[in-house]
């Protein structure tokens, strides 16, 4: 189970938990709470990883990116060297070589882009819901805080 399914089910129990009256608390089934978290705990290391290993994926792209880019303007400079050595082919191997690299800079670019949005966005949901299962937790301890007074 996800842990937004996990979420989802903990934030069922407290809307489903019976109200005591005059007031906004609710009483719990601590052992279902305590479920929940537990089950909560062992998923987060898993969304940790994943994230990481989408920046880590990232990072390899760029690379292998960079490695092609390097690859193609050495190998279209060697070939046209190879061909013909009058300057105006090597003029135009440079010139040429030097747009496959300016493109294949532009589209490991976009690829860092796109690898670091979708990252960050997976970290700031992956907040989202550690931020929100917190503040359950923290109104969970005071419900039974306050219940144990």
């Amino acid at each position: 189970m996800g842990l937004i399914e996990l979420l989802d089910r903990l934030e069922g129990i407290i809307e489903d938990s019976r109200k005591m009256p005059l007031t906004n608390k609710v009483v719990v089934d601590a052992y279902d709470v305590l479920e929940l978290l537990d089950k909560i705990r062992i998923s987060l290391p898993d969304e940790v990883k994943k994230a990481e290993e989408l920046l880590k994926e990232r990072d390899k792209l760029i690379a292998d990116a960079t490695r092609e880019a390097d690859s193609l303007r050495g190998s279209a400079t060697e070939y046209l060297k190879s061909m013909v050595s009058e300057e105006e082919v090597v003029n135009a191997a440079e010139i040429e070589s030097g747009r496959i690299l300016d493109e294949a800079k532009r589209e490991a670019e976009g690829i860092r882009k796109d690898a670091s949005q979708y990252a960050a966005e997976v970290l700031m949901k992956l907040d989202e819901n550690l931020d929100r299962a917190l503040q359950v937790v923290r109104r969970g301890v005071e419900e039974l805080e306050k219940s144990s007074i």
